[in-house]
């Protein structure tokens, strides 16, 4: 296989059926190698790219092209993310020279607050930059949130409280979450995540259980807790599965959105800002290890929740320093 995108589709697709990367992440890869292919075809004469013609230019000027187009910094470097990861793994088979590498990873720009700058750093879906609720943000959503009457937009601030109590559990999780997953004796919630593949088990607060004894009366779906599956829903079709979490998504972004607009927050209010308030507070308000954070919030490793949340990690490291590495005992005035 002498052609470079062929080689990146093929790669796409192996870590797709692998698990390694969702049914969404593989659809956009795949979308980001076509417009690649039409750069090509457009401006080389031909769509495919051997291997012993890869250099560094054939990215910088794919750079350039897409920046003309319009894209954005963030979406040029989406668009060259599968070409490097197709990159690293023909070094790997050595199909390409190692020296080769650098010229996808010299292609990315930096964003507007530098693209590993603590203000900038991306979360653990992509976004940027992190963005929680403050204690008095909260405290005004609870004050709404009291004043509603039953009905759907209730509902739906169930889901993002529920997340925030379920330490920061996934809107695909909450989604997929069955009764069966709930121990109530043990107080806890294990359920394979969608988008790891992995286990989690995690405990539960008293108000997570209070959300979730609050459905169970409701009596509304006796598979999923929230129903926001039908009942026969089956797991074999991950297309469906992601389209059918997107589309239910796309429903509850839209009404917490109005719910931030109606309260003044300054940015989108959506699912994932609770699952980083809850990570936000648990690394400044909490004892625990960034280690057994990092489990809870479910993240491949203990590298992915110190890239998130790098400027979350400074004023508690600074304060475990002062409390638990300071020895005043051995200070010059003890001398």
């Amino acid at each position: 296989m002498d052609d470079f995108v062929l080689f990146s589709e093929k790669t796409l697709d192996r870590r797709h059926l692998s698990g390694e990367i969702s049914f969404h992440t593989w659809q956009n890869g795949l979308s980001h190698l076509r417009k690649f292919r039409e750069f090509l075809e457009t401006t080389r004469g031909s769509g495919l790219l051997p291997f012993g013609e890869l250099d560094a230019l054939v990215f910088q000027e794919y750079k350039r092209f897409c920046l003309r187009e319009g894209n954005k910094v963030s979406t040029v470097n989406r668009k060259l993310l599968p070409l490097r990861l197709a990159l690293q793994e023909a070094v790997r088979e050595g199909l390409a020279d190692a020296g080769v590498l650098q010229a996808p990873e010299s292609g990315y720009l930096l964003t507007k607050k530098g693209m590993y700058g603590l203000s900038g750093m991306e979360d653990d879906e992509g976004n940027s930059p992190v963005k929680f609720l403050t204690d008095s943000q909260m405290d005004r959503l609870l004050v709404y949130y009291k004043s509603l009457p039953p009905g759907s937009r209730k509902d739906k601030l169930d889901l993002f409280l529920f997340s925030f109590h379920a330490c920061g559990l996934r809107v695909s999780d909450i989604m997929t979450l069955e009764w069966r997953h709930i121990d109530w004796k043990e107080r806890t919630l294990s359920k394979v995540m969608v988008k790891t593949r992995n286990r989690l088990v995690i405990p539960l607060s008293s108000p997570a259980l209070e959300i979730l004894d609050r459905w169970k009366r409701r009596g509304l779906n006796s598979r999923f807790a929230f129903n926001l599956l039908p009942e026969d829903f089956g797991f074999r079709d991950d297309g469906l599965l992601e389209r059918t979490i997107d589309a239910r998504n796309k429903a509850i972004r839209g009404t917490l959105n109005a719910v931030g607009r109606h309260l003044g927050f300054p940015f989108p209010l959506g699912m994932h800002v609770a699952r980083h308030t809850f990570a936000v507070k648990a690394l400044n308000s909490s004892r625990l290890d960034v280690h057994l954070i990092s489990r809870l919030l479910g993240h491949s490793s203990v590298t992915v929740t110190e890239k998130v949340y790098a400027t979350f990690l400074l004023p508690t490291l600074s304060s475990e320093v002062r409390s638990r590495l300071s020895f005043p005992e051995f200070g010059p005035s003890n001398g």
